[in-house]
């Protein structure tokens, strides 16, 4: 499956994950990839990225633009595509 994720100024997606491999590029706009498991990742346009299966992540637009991602998924099409979970402060972000 691939989509056109896009993410406001100040905004971020919220902690999830996927049931299979995320590979993306960034079309535009500065991204900060942050882990649960791990460093994050400070992404800019026109950079590729991988999330493994299952990897909690959360996507924030760090620039001063939308925020454009080509993401295409492999994933088990028999589950949901994202999977929410809670901030560490108890709130959806």
């Amino acid at each position: 499956m691939q989509t056109l994720v896009q993410i406001p100024r100040h905004k971020e997606s919220g902690r999830h994950s996927h049931p299979g491999i995320e590979a993306g590029y960034i079309i535009r706009g500065d991204v900060l990839m942050e882990f649960d498991a791990g460093p994050p990742l400070r992404l800019r346009t026109g950079d590729p990225f991988f999330i493994p299966e299952g990897a909690i992540h959360n996507a924030r637009n760090v620039g001063t633009v939308t925020t454009m991602m080509l993401s295409t998924y492999v994933v088990d099409e028999t589950k949901p595509l994202v999977t929410t979970y809670q901030s560490p402060a108890g709130r959806i972000l």
